[in-house]
């Protein structure tokens, strides 16, 4: 039997029993003009079928070959109803084909797969090939927005004020999609990778499929598999010709193509299994050795997920995959690089890991390795974003501006849609003073933007960048292009205040930057302005002169806000210079409260040490040093200052450091025998005589370090407030209990209580002596609503 194929599909079936006669024109046969699907009947020497008339599209699918045999019409027979008389006939499947056009179905996935990897839309790009693709998933910080800056090196000052840090590059999503018939249709998920991801890559590789399929597969680990696939096409589309759905239950996959960027699938009657790849077979045999463990996976049990794949390791030792899952679960985990390492240097080399091996390096300290990781990555996967992520991450570590921006180079040649890598290159070309090539890469980004909105963000972005380097007058042409587009946005008015009074016009900059508070207060919702805040008191302290108004607009900066530790730094800075030493200590007091463990503030509390130090309150200076190493714990300097300040607070209380033990020997050795008597008596107790100050600040560094560890540790916190107590580090000792008192239960508040009254108690007391009336009332106030 002869049946016609339609003449528009793009490959042929492959496997197909039922050979179209050559040079053969399919017969007019009647169509109904009112279905959706095209028909057709097909005449050979051994019967009659149906077939499509045209491809249909079905999802993100177009269905470009079907033909359904007639087996119960015989001949003759009359044909001149055309197909209408012959739907209600029961057919059987002969042969299904499909093609997925890889740039139509990543748009089709592209609102289903919003949020997955990242805040906001994402990109999806498929590359298919014969049983598989290649499925990538970008998504970008909607904060890169407001950022531009190169990476700032650790000597490096901080960025001026509304232009926020380098935030990372844009998140990608990199996975293997294997097309097996077992002898059901199945995909399988393998090779997950990806740069900057919030989970797991295996993890979210299978959630992005299983949004994809719905409903339509059922889920067997990281197996999607689609029962009886050819039928089911078959079902969804005859019924809506009117056309009786034919059986199918044994038409299995036949084979698979690839052409410019189209895969196809034909799916024909017979056992025959197709001769898959090796790497969709390997990719079989892992997810049915992980089935458990994704389940787990899927279900967000990442910890059991890791033990059931410790037991598929166990079966299946040194395998690649395997471990390549294990690691990534121990590296989303943190604090387990090594552990991750070690498994991935047993198991077998991965096909491809994205950005894991470097980023588990980075956290065991080998830079070097994985620099080395990065670029070897950056140069095998074949998903461009993951790969350009992969070199952006290496440039991010170099040592060397010219290598970094080499590899950005090759970042960009990998991934030309990632406006971040050009963002990046460009701010590192201008803090190299290659302005020529930067200017370039400003206007290939302005080129690409679409539209005043997308304009005004290109122009505004690259003004931040400009300021953020010490390049004001560029900026404020930049900031003044930018207001074409936007004439009252109060982020470029400041933006342009800041860039102008940066190079000299201080009295119109700070009328531009109290402009653009009010414009942003006036807002519905106001919009934050503690970075204009700032900014306008830099330029009212430091160029006008006016420290007291500067003080004021600090004062507005709220100590929850990202621009707080500058701004009490700054605080403090002024209301010295003013005369203001009790106000200025405040300032400082708050500044170490919310430095937390941000670097940003090692160089503010270096300067409010130096100022208790150099007005003789050493308790207050050695706090912020104390702050100061939690923060940099690997400070040298800033630990031997803390160590030097500790000896001269024990010098002034009067207490020297007890004599060791060989050193009492030798004395009572030389003493008379009455004399050895009695100080044997007397120094018997001394073994549980109270320890030293060096003693008790050495206990106080290792106790603190304890506690950040675990700050519910009340042993921890009774140690170091007895401690602390003995040293007469009130301050410390009253953010010690604050912060227990935070999350305390109620039986711990009672008990913490009567010690955080006595020591406000103490500090209004030592206040009131040191003639600080202000800074006592303060402790007062705190007391009474305690």
């Amino acid at each position: 039997m002869s049946l016609r194929r339609p003449s528009s599909s793009r490959a042929p079936a492959a496997g197909a029993d039922l050979a179209r006669a050559p040079g053969a024109d399919p017969p007019a046969i009647e169509r109904d003009p009112a279905s959706a699907v095209g028909l057709r009947l097909a005449i050979g020497k051994d019967g009659l079928g149906i077939e499509l008339a045209r491809p249909t599209p079905l999802a993100c699918l177009d269905v470009v070959e079907l033909v359904v045999r007639l087996p119960n019409v015989r001949f003759p027979f009359d044909v001149t109803g055309g197909v209408a008389k012959f739907r209600h006939r029961r057919g059987e499947l002969e042969r299904i084909a499909v093609e997925l056009d890889a740039r139509r179905a990543a748009r089709w996935a592209e609102p289903l797969l919003r949020g997955l990897v990242g805040a906001g839309p994402c990109a999806v790009t498929i590359a298919p090939r014969a049983f598989g693709a290649t499925v990538t998933i970008v998504a970008t910080d909607p904060s890169a927005a407001r950022s531009g800056a190169p990476a700032a090196r650790p000597d490096a000052p901080p960025a001026p004020a509304g232009v926020a840090p380098r935030v990372r590059h844009a998140r990608a999503l990199a996975f293997e999609v294997a097309l097996v018939a077992t002898p059901d249709l199945a995909l399988v998920v393998h090779a997950a990778r990806g740069a900057n991801l919030p989970a797991p890559a295996t993890l979210l590789a299978m959630r992005a499929l299983g949004a994809l399929v719905g409903d339509v597969a059922k889920r067997e680990g990281a197996r999607f598999v689609f029962p009886r696939a050819a039928s089911r096409l078959a079902r969804a589309l005859l019924p809506d010709a009117g056309v009786r759905a034919p059986g199918g239950d044994d038409v299995v996959l036949a084979g698979s193509g690839e052409s410019d960027g189209v895969l196809f699938l034909a799916f024909t009657r017979g056992p025959t299994a197709p001769a898959l790849p090796p790497a969709a077979t390997l990719a079989n045999e892992a997810a049915l050795l992980c089935r458990s463990a994704d389940d787990a996976r899927f279900a967000g049990d990442l910890e059991r997920a890791r033990r059931h794949d410790l037991g598929a390791l166990e079966r299946a030792p040194r395998h690649a995959e395997i471990g390549r899952r294990i690691a990534e679960v121990d590296a989303h985990a943190g604090g387990r690089a090594e552990a991750a390492l070690a498994t991935l240097r047993a198991a077998e080399r991965p096909a491809y890991l994205g950005q894991l091996l470097g980023d588990l390096l980075v956290e065991a300290g080998d830079v070097a390795g994985a620099v080395a990781a990065l670029l070897r990555e950056g140069e095998r996967d074949p998903s461009g974003p993951v790969a350009a992520l992969c070199h952006a991450k290496a440039a991010l570590l170099a040592s060397d501006p010219a290598d970094a921006l080499s590899w950005l180079d090759a970042a960009i040649a990998r991934a030309p849609s990632l406006e971040e890598l050009r963002w990046e290159r460009a701010a590192r070309r201008l803090a190299q003073g290659r302005l020529a090539d930067a200017r370039a890469d400003f206007q290939e980004l302005e080129a690409i933007a679409s539209g005043a909105r997308e304009r005004y963000e290109v122009l505004r972005r690259a003004a931040d960048v400009h300021r953020a380097l010490g390049l004001g007058g560029d900026a404020a042409l930049l900031y003044e292009r930018a207001l074409l587009y936007r004439p009252d946005d109060p982020d470029a008015v400041a933006g342009l205040g800041a860039a102008i009074a940066a190079e000299g016009r201080g009295a119109r900059g700070a009328t531009l930057l109290g402009r653009a508070i009010e414009l942003a207060e006036a807002r519905v919702p106001p919009l934050p302005t503690a970075w204009m805040e700032l900014e306008l008191a830099r330029v009212l302290g430091d160029r006008l002169g006016d420290r007291p108004s500067a003080v004021a607009r600090l004062r507005a900066v709220r100590d929850d806000a990202p621009e707080a530790i500058d701004a009490r730094g700054l605080e403090g800075r002024y209301r010295a210079a003013l005369g203001d030493a009790s106000g200025a200590s405040l300032a400082f007091a708050r500044l170490r409260e919310r430095a937390g463990h941000e670097a940003s503030a090692l160089p503010w509390l270096d300067e409010a040490a130096r100022f208790e130090e150099a007005r003789g309150e050493l308790l207050l200076a050695q706090s912020h040093l104390a702050t100061a190493i939690a923060i940099a714990p690997a400070d040298a300097a800033v630990e031997e200052r803390y160590r030097a300040l500790s000896r001269r607070v024990a010098e002034a209380r009067g207490v020297h450091a007890a004599p060791s033990a060989p050193q009492q020997e030798a004395r009572i050795a030389s003493a008379p025998a009455d004399d050895v008597r009695e100080r044997a008596t007397l120094a018997a107790p001394r073994e549980e005589a109270a320890p030293s100050p060096e003693e008790d600040e050495a206990a106080v560094e290792a106790l603190t370090r304890t506690l950040q560890g675990d700050p519910t540790n009340d042993a921890v916190v009774d140690e170091l407030t007895t401690r602390l107590t003995r040293l007469g580090r009130s301050m410390d000792l009253l953010a010690l209990l604050s912060a227990r008192l935070e999350d305390a239960p109620p039986e711990r508040r009672e008990e913490l209580l009567p010690r955080h009254r006595a020591v406000l108690e103490r500090l209004e007391a030592e206040a009131r002596d040191a003639g600080r009336d202000g800074e006592a009332d303060l402790f007062r106030m705190a007391r009474d609503a305690s």
